[in-house]
């Protein structure tokens, strides 16, 4: 939530880091791993409706749609790359026998409402003037206007003069640095329309790919996260929706798709090497190398990697097609997502760890595949109806588990015939 109102990675990860790091590790957590949780969780908190930073207004306005379409779309992919996260954190937790803080330890209920209490009617009033009364441009004023209200009501959070000074001159500050970054913006994307650089890199994008969507998606992909490289997510944004989304639309691709696409993708650098900002901010938190963080990040955060081709290759997880459709492609993303994550990290709750021999690795390629068929069942990459995706996908996910079954004896029988 905190990420989702401020729209920055970097700060989030300072902010909420300094609380979260410190209880993953208490609770048994790697430092390197604690870390890449939070700059994982960071990273997804700006593609989190109803908020989603300032990016959603700036897609609206692009599209020419509501900010409650945007938000109604970008729900599900959203949730898909937090179940594959919670899964993969819950998986870990289970394979070293890790347990959570203890009951003591916990905020209470009480105390947090009346500590926080005022949060959620600043709260209610955005998302009743974004979704209801479609009041993009004033409703973070408003919203805004109403916190400061609240706050300095209150007494015990009401700021002083110099903190009311201090306040307008970061805002100032953020906004400047807002400006500059545009101006930047306005500079490159002028040089490109006034050169023809922009259609040339659609026109070449195109023909490169031919007639194959996936290669086109991966080609978008690859220069999304090129151009993401240190720059903010909404001048990201703005940059590759000039630039990038018309080859990929002029594909066929569906458009609101395609600006969902390339968001993600500008934000794949926040936690992948050697750039990993999101993970630069998470390490002096964690007391672990930056490095070490990010490679444990680009596997707790598979899911932005995956989850764009997904909704692209298959509208329906944006809400898109007859509702037997989009309620099949929901359930099937959500199981495959999980089939994925539970791969990955190697613990499948229910049965157990995933062993580290030939089988073990036949079970997690099997559930692997399976997921993938399962989340993005797309005609058109694979050749399959989208019947025949979910058969092979459930299949293959369903086999992946009898053959972590049969290794589990495998590796239960050998334990037996070693102890004396």
């Amino acid at each position: 939530l905190q990420g989702s109102i401020s729209g920055s990675v970097i700060s989030n990860v300072i902010s909420s880091g300094v609380v979260t790091i410190p209880a993953m590790k208490r609770s048994g957590f790697r430092a390197d791993y604690a870390g890449a949780v939070e700059a994982v969780a960071s990273t997804g908190a700006v593609l989190m409706p109803p908020v989603m930073g300032s990016t959603a207004f700036v897609m609206a306005s692009f599209l020419g749609k509501s900010y409650g379409e945007i938000a109604l779309a970008a729900a599900i992919p959203a949730l898909l790359f937090y179940i594959a996260l919670v899964v993969q954190v819950d998986a870990y937790s289970a394979r070293l026998g890790l347990a959570g803080m203890r009951a003591s330890e916990l905020p209470k209920l009480g105390a947090v409402m009346k500590e926080g209490w005022f949060y959620i009617p600043v709260f209610a009033l955005l998302v009743f003037l974004l979704v209801s009364l479609q009041e993009e441009a004033l409703a973070p004023f408003y919203a805004t206007g109403l916190m400061l209200v609240i706050n300095q009501a209150l007494p015990s959070h009401r700021m002083s003069r110099a903190q009311l000074i201090d306040f307008a001159a970061a805002v100032a500050r953020g906004l400047a640095e807002l400006v500059a970054i545009l101006l930047a913006i306005g500079f490159i994307i002028g040089a490109l329309s006034v050169t023809g650089l922009a259609g040339t890199l659609a026109n070449d994008l195109v023909y490169l790919a031919g007639n194959a969507p996936l290669v086109l998606l991966v080609m978008g992909a690859l220069t999304s996260f090129v151009f993401g490289m240190g720059m903010t997510v909404t001048a990201c944004y703005i940059f590759l929706a000039i630039v990038l989304a018309p080859p990929l639309i002029k594909a066929g691709l569906d458009p609101l798709a395609v600006h969902l696409f390339i968001m993600y993708w500008g934000m794949v650098s926040f936690i992948t090497p050697p750039v990993a900002l999101a993970t630069f901010a998470a390490a002096p938190l964690a007391g672990a190398s930056a490095m070490r963080i990010g490679i444990q990040s680009v596997r707790l955060g598979t899911a932005i990697y995956f989850v764009p081709f997904c909704f692209v290759l298959n509208p329906a997880l944006l809400f898109k097609g007859d509702p037997l459709t989009v309620t099949i492609a929901i359930g099937a993303a959500f199981a495959g997502m999980v089939a994925m994550a539970a791969a990955l990290q190697g613990f499948v709750l229910g049965i157990g760890p995933i062993p580290n021999h030939a089988l073990g690795w036949l079970a997690r390629l099997s559930m692997i595949a399976g997921g993938v068929l399962l989340a993005m069942p797309a005609p058109r990459v694979t050749g399959l109806s989208f019947g025949g995706n979910l058969a092979a996908g459930a299949a293959l996910a369903a086999a992946g588990l009898v053959i972590l079954s049969i290794s589990l004896r495998v590796t239960e029988k050998e334990k037996r015939r070693t102890t004396p």
